[in-house]
């Protein structure tokens, strides 16, 4: 079978090349996906980076 030595090690040969396959299609298909920002997100970090300026302020 190819010069392989065994049926499992063949199989495992198989099973990583459809991994990689299934993982570059899945990549294509959801490449853009969850990239657009809502209105909202940014001022909440901005409300964080205040508090914790006010913060590290206050410290003696």
């Amino acid at each position: 079978m190819l010069g392989f030595s065994d049926a499992w090690i063949f199989a495992g040969f198989i099973l990583a090349f459809f991994s990689a396959l299934f993982c570059i299609i899945y990549g294509v298909i959801n490449w853009h996906k969850g990239s657009s920002e809502k209105d909202g997100d940014y001022r909440e970090e901005v409300r964080w980076e205040k508090e914790e300026i006010d913060l590290i302020e206050k410290l003696p």
